[in-house]
């Protein structure tokens, strides 16, 4: 009964909302992707366990109907560790570019499609250490620069004319600068979007 409860109050919040897509309004927000894994097989990874956190805040421009552009910040870290060593392998990204995203359905809806594609250029900073337990890790950092592109795409919900939460998939190509090949990336990922209206 109490979901039930829940349902109904959620309908009744979103059932006349929409976002502010017109031309002149802001949008500010940003994207979340969390992924950690620990290894437990006879395949040689036992023991292994990688954490990955990227976010993506972001501020945005009408500059038509559905239309927006901006710029795209970002920052993630991951760390892969060996369980019973005393070795860590570390990497920080700093990044930051364009971005353009388009709103498909009208604008007067409770929920959208959008696609959204963004460019990053990146510095990534990191290394590993390991040492025999008990003792300290003297890490050796390395830095390289990276150009990434992004596409993702998915629907967005509404609960207010201001508040927008994203369920995005999406694809990413890195190529880190002065190597050869690129890192290809299939990510999911789960947003908030505030929409500011220009004042009349």
């Amino acid at each position: 009964m109490k979901n039930f409860i829940l349902f109904i109050l959620f309908i009744s919040v979103v059932k006349n909302s929409s976002g502010q897509l017109t031309k002149n309004n802001w949008l500010v927000g940003g994207n979340g992707y969390f992924n950690s894994t620990a290894y437990n097989n006879s395949a040689g990874a036992s023991g292994q366990k990688v954490t990955n956190i990227q976010l993506t805040p972001n501020i945005g421009y009408f500059i038509a109907d559905k239309f927006a552009t901006g710029l795209k910040l970002g920052f993630g870290s991951s760390r892969y560790r060996v369980e019973g060593q005393n070795s860590l392998t570390k990497n920080t990204t700093y990044s930051f570019g364009p971005f353009v995203r388009y709103y498909f359905l009208p604008l007067k809806k409770q929920f959208n499609i959008l696609i959204d594609g963004s460019y990053q250029y990146g510095i990534e900073r990191g290394g590993g250490a390991s040492a025999p337990i008990g003792q300290p890790l003297n890490f050796s950092i390395t830095q390289y620069e990276k150009n990434t592109f992004s596409i993702s795409a998915g629907p967005v919900l509404y609960f207010n004319s201001s508040v927008g939460l994203e369920f995005l998939i999406g694809y990413s190509t890195s190529k880190y600068v002065k190597f050869s090949g690129t890192n290809n990336s299939l990510l999911v990922g789960l947003g908030l979007q505030v929409h500011l209206e220009k004042d009349k």
